[in-house]
């Protein structure tokens, strides 16, 4: 009797343990402002057209003939924005203004380090980049970028971007700052693109990846948090 008692208490746990993950993770969700929301939205509506129009390699070079010395210099430096030291940076700020946070930034760092790899260097191992299928004299290359040729899908650093900013809109989900991390994602992984670094459709799915290892990274940091406490 003891045993089938323990056996049910063990059950009623799990499941205790997954409502209360997913009611965290719906508290998170209706903390993100709808004009974020509508940002993020723009971009998903003109990527899915755009991909439904044109294959990849057509669609790259149809926006790689768009292009300045501003947004050469403005994307050039706005793509580390998606680079992994990111989570670093970000860490260690945290550890002096709120060490529970930084903790939240090195667990989602870990998760898209994991993820990332696991799809870039296993699952779809050697998919080649722009730089790859184009010859340098088809692409308007930026100066002082270096290449990349292999592993294109998903983009790591858009991923990353995602991840970080999905993770600053939650933490500051009363403030019109939402705004400001949605759209600075985007700029990240749109300069993937036009580094010709990407496809449109690499940056696309690392945008989902990112969005969910940002609420994974929050919820399960809350739910440990509360189950602590």
């Amino acid at each position: 009797m003891n045993l089938i008692n323990l056996h049910l208490n063990t059950k009623t746990d799990k499941v205790n343990v997954f409502e209360s993950f997913f009611t965290r993770f719906v508290l998170l969700a209706k903390s993100v402002k709808k004009e974020t929301v509508f940002i993020y939205a723009v971009f998903f509506i003109f990527s899915i057209l755009s991909m439904s129009v044109y294959n990849k390699q057509t669609l790259h070079l149809l926006f790689n003939k768009y292009h300045s010395v501003f947004f050469d210099n403005f994307f050039k430096y706005s793509t580390f924005l998606g680079d992994g030291i990111m989570f670093g940076v970000l860490t260690i700020i945290f550890f002096f203004v709120k060490k529970k946070m930084s903790l939240v930034f090195a667990i989602s760092g870990v998760l898209t380090l994991l993820i990332t790899h696991f799809f870039k260097k296993i699952i779809f191992k050697g998919i080649p980049r722009p730089a790859r299928c184009f010859g340098a004299d088809e692409l308007h290359l930026v100066e002082g970028v270096k290449m990349a040729f292999w592993n294109s899908f998903p983009s790591g650093h858009t991923t990353t971007a995602f991840a970080i900013f999905t993770i600053l809109c939650l933490y500051f989900s009363k403030c019109k700052s939402q705004y400001l991390w949605v759209s600075l994602a985007v700029i990240a992984g749109l300069s993937r693109v036009y580094l010709s670094q990407h496809f449109l459709m690499d940056i696309f799915v690392g945008s989902f990846i990112g969005i969910i290892i940002g609420f994974l990274s929050m919820g399960l940091f809350s739910h440990i948090k509360q189950r602590v406490h």
